[in-house]
């Protein structure tokens, strides 16, 4: 981490300080985003909630892939 920070302290020309708050706050979004996805597969935030962080497109490649997936599963009952 510490080759990192020096790489991106000579190549951008920010302090550590700056490169520190901005990767905490990237870090935080990513997690965030993590979390809001998997509580809409737990189905414990509603559809518009995960829309209004992750957007209608990825909101519907888990609800298509939830499908599938359910679809495999009672096909896999039925052999």
């Amino acid at each position: 981490m510490i080759r990192e920070l020096a790489f991106l302290t000579e190549y951008t020309g920010q302090d550590e300080v700056t490169l520190l708050a901005r990767a905490l706050h990237l870090g935080l979004d990513v997690l965030y985003r993590e979390a809001i996805e998997q509580a809409f597969i737990d189905e414990t935030v509603t559809r518009e909630e995960a829309m209004a962080t992750l957007g209608r497109e990825r909101v519907e490649e888990i609800e298509y892939a939830r499908q599938a997936l359910a679809q495999d599963v009672a096909r896999g009952l039925h052999l």
